[in-house]
């Protein structure tokens, strides 16, 4: 009785987080010049999405761990998945989900840090793209797609778990 059903576990936890990140939240395209969008011109861009070159970043970058995706919602949803490296995509996927269901995508993409973007798409709308410079730029980053229960899609990030670290966090703990 005093075990909590890992969906809620999910869903407090993506609750809090969104609150705990909100000031992080912005979108990397709302500037339209492909920025970190943080406005302090620190010039730690990725790459020029009209040129697709790279800036310094790209010698160190952002290892790209993994990519789960989770509808909370009460109705079916598609969310295509597009993970680009460089000149193009090393991993495109669509994956419906149903109700309370969850995927965690096959890490088919670079195992070595660079510059990267990810592409999500709910249900055939309008696409939201995240970069590392989204969440500062970390080192390493796993990305958690969620659609709420408003069916609308929200992007998270995780530093820690899987290829970040040592596994040992709360969604790890909840799948256990």
């Amino acid at each position: 009785m005093n075990e909590l059903p890992r969906r809620r576990l999910l869903a407090a936890t993506g609750t809090a987080l969104t609150g705990a990140v909100a000031g992080c939240m912005g979108s990397d395209d709302e500037n339209g010049d492909g920025g970190n969008g943080n406005g302090n011109g620190d010039g730690d861009e990725s790459a020029d999405p009209e040129t697709g070159s790279e800036t310094t970043e790209a010698a160190s970058g952002t290892l790209l761990g993994e990519i789960s995706l989770e509808n909370l919602d009460d109705g079916t949803h598609t969310i295509d998945v597009i993970v680009e490296f460089g000149d193009g995509p090393e991993h495109w996927s669509t994956h419906e989900l149903a109700e309370d269901s969850g995927a965690k995508l096959e890490r088919n993409w670079p195992t070595e840090s660079g510059s990267f973007s990810v592409m999500f798409r709910l249900d055939g709308g309008k696409p939201t793209q995240v970069t590392p410079a989204r969440w500062n730029d970390p080192d390493c980053v796993n990305v958690f797609a969620m659609v709420d229960r408003n069916g609308e899609l929200t992007v998270l990030s995780d530093t820690d778990g899987g290829p970040c670290g040592d596994g040992d966090t709360a969604l790890d703990d909840a799948e256990e």
